[in-house]
């Protein structure tokens, strides 16, 4: 399970889009212009998580996400308006897994039916094995089974539960600097682990002493790169029994200054959670826009350090959407690791940047993807700040 990826992904009618079809690399740079649906997108992946995460399911997820007139694109048309899912899941060797759903409401129930949900084994160039292919029969003289996904079940899932355990894998991450100085609990309607990453501290203490110490040891050296002066990341508990981050801070004063996360500035916070986050876990990793807050110095060595990162960690995916002219002026990133959204009159486009004749000889050429890429999400006019002089 830990050298498998999503490969492709297909969606129709999922919120901003209409028909998407496109190929995944193991490192993906989301762009677009705001408002465009790059969330959305991302969304998908977490969508598949919540399918299979205790507390959640078909029903569960689409509630969270404020029903099914939310889920379903604005621009769906006709009676074939259904939500759609595809996906392909393979590992290094070529095996692994199709899985497609789709649901849609039923008269007037608010509640999600799926329309049809597929699962096929796949084994290098031999023909898809179908091992399940829904709804049948039973569903059939029982409408109130297609309230539950197949893979959401693990009295049904045995055959593919490690497409299941794949799906489960997948973390997101949007760390909000100050739910985490105040410590306040987790949201109790979300589905598994917080995304705000209300439970970082929680989660760093859950680790073994000797993995902990060496994930913070890397971490801290990466902080050296715009703070020198820190010096000893560490996990520490208090009195109450809370955990405290704490990094030495060195000045003129040969003991240095203890500092806890209260103190911490929103950079520090971001980078110490995402940086954590990619040595966490083995599955998919979802990043919206990591530059936030961040230095421009640890900005510019982020798409590098996701590629040692991975390498480091059996190639973990990780798909990211971002605005950042530094991040993406590393002429390591290619055309195929680039997907572009665009804003259209039937719903969002999600093309590959190597399918863009203009984006792939600029690319080949070492243009960076910051201005090969960048200018197709500029909007034309921006009439408000005209009309008041700036």
């Amino acid at each position: 399970m830990s050298e498998m990826r999503f490969t492709e992904l297909e969606l129709r009618n999922w919120k901003n889009f209409t028909d998407v079809k496109v190929k995944l690399a193991r490192r993906v740079f989301i762009v677009g212009p705001n408002a465009s649906g790059k969330s959305n997108f991302l969304d998908v992946f977490r969508f598949l998580r919540d399918l299979v995460t205790e507390g959640g399911g078909l029903v569960k997820s689409v509630e969270v996400r404020e029903g099914i007139s939310k889920v379903r694109s604005l621009y769906a048309r006709g009676p074939g308006n259904d939500v759609a899912i595809s996906c392909k899941v393979r590992s290094q060797d070529g095996t692994g897994w199709d899985y497609e759903l789709g649901f849609r409401q039923r008269n007037k129930d608010p509640r999600p039916f799926i329309s049809w949900e597929t699962v096929s084994r796949v084994r290098g160039d031999a023909r898809p094995e179908k091992l399940l292919s829904r709804p049948d029969d039973a569903d059939r003289k029982d409408l109130e089974r297609l309230t539950q996904t197949a893979i959401q079940q693990v009295t049904a899932n045995q055959q593919f539960r490690e497409l299941a355990d794949f799906f489960r894998s997948i973390s997101y991450l949007h760390l909000v600097p100050q739910l985490v100085r105040e410590a306040q609990a987790p949201n109790s309607r979300a589905i598994g682990e917080d995304q705000l990453g209300r439970d970082l501290l929680d989660r760093i203490r859950a680790t073994t002493p000797r993995r902990q110490k060496q994930r913070l040891k890397r971490i801290q050296e990466a902080l050296k790169v715009v703070a020198p002066q820190f010096d000893e990341l560490n996990l520490e508990t208090d009195s109450h029994g809370r955990p405290h981050l704490t990094i030495k801070f060195r000045h003129w004063r040969p003991p240095g200054a203890i500092q806890r996360e209260t103190q911490f500035s929103d950079g520090t916070l971001r980078i110490i959670g995402l940086l954590w986050a990619l040595q966490e876990r083995t599955g998919p990793l979802l990043l919206e826009e990591p530059e936030l807050t961040l230095h421009t110095a640890i900005v510019r060595r982020l798409a590098p350090f996701l590629y040692r990162a991975q390498k480091a960690n059996h190639g973990r995916q990780v798909l990211l959407s971002t605005h950042s002219v530094d991040l993406l002026s590393d002429e390591g990133i290619s055309a195929d690791e680039i997907l572009l959204i665009q804003p259209g009159e039937n719903g969002s486009t999600v093309t590959e940047a190597a399918s863009n004749l203009t984006i792939r000889r600029l690319m080949e050429a070492s243009i960076p993807a910051s201005q090969a890429v960048l200018s197709h999400t500029e909007t034309s006019d921006m009439p408000l700040f005209d009309s008041v002089g700036i």
